[in-house]
């Protein structure tokens, strides 16, 4: 088994960008989610009220800092004194941009396996499928199926792997929602997604992952089991 792809999503509910390599902590991978979008209410809103933001990317620049790209291909900064004026106009809702404390301990990292990419878009074949509609932190390749349903990560419940000196242990399934049949850059919207994923799969498609030791990985990097 091997890293495969490694992502940061520096503006929760807001495309990420693809990296080479990343540090994660007992909170995930360094500057993931660090900033959110509240809505007018001043309260944290997401890509299941606002569908636009799916259609953002964010890169991270610095300590609580994105650069956000909007489809039309403008970038601007989340510090700028206009950003949430120009984010809301792209997204059609009124928006701000505040720092954020991103995971959980318990769940602090998103593992998919290309495994299971590669399953699902043999069962939807007129789907548009890619990363960018499930938001993982690490995608795995090279991963043995033992078998089993073409989902092999959900087997992994309570088991230890280390990458490096990155120790992981699987605490739970990721459990998915409208978020995955949004429209992104390379996406279309797909409701197909969701209704086959919560029948078939029980509403799960990945694993999350708490931090036992934290350590830098990059893509390449060998990943194999301690239990």
């Amino acid at each position: 088994m091997r890293v495969d792809q490694l992502w940061r999503y520096p503006v929760k509910s807001v495309g990420g960008e693809r990296l080479a390599a990343a540090q994660v902590g007992v909170l995930g991978i360094e500057g993931d989610r660090g900033i959110a979008v509240h809505d007018a209410r001043g309260e944290v809103t997401w890509a299941g009220a606002v569908p636009g933001l799916m259609r953002v990317r964010a890169v991270r620049v610095g300590p609580g800092v994105a650069e956000l790209v909007l489809p039309d291909g403008r970038r601007f900064r989340s510090d700028a004194p206009d950003a949430a004026a120009r984010l809301g106009a792209a997204v059609q809702a009124e928006v701000t941009l505040v720092e954020h404390r991103a995971h959980q301990p318990h769940a602090a990292l998103h593992v998919l396996t290309s495994t299971a990419l590669r399953s699902l878009a043999s069962a939807l074949p007129d789907s548009a499928l890619d990363v960018s509609r499930f938001r993982p932190g690490m995608v795995l390749d090279d991963v043995p199926d033992d078998g089993s349903t073409g989902y092999p990560e959900h087997g992994w419940i309570g088991r230890r792997m280390a990458i490096g000196e990155l120790v992981l242990r699987f605490t739970e399934g990721c459990d998915r929602c409208v978020v995955i049949t949004k429209e992104t850059p390379s996406v279309p919207h797909d409701r197909a997604v969701l209704r086959w994923v919560a029948r078939e799969l029980g509403n799960t498609f990945g694993v999350y992952a708490a931090v036992e030791t934290p350590g830098r990985v990059h893509v390449g990097d060998e990943a194999r089991w301690l239990d």
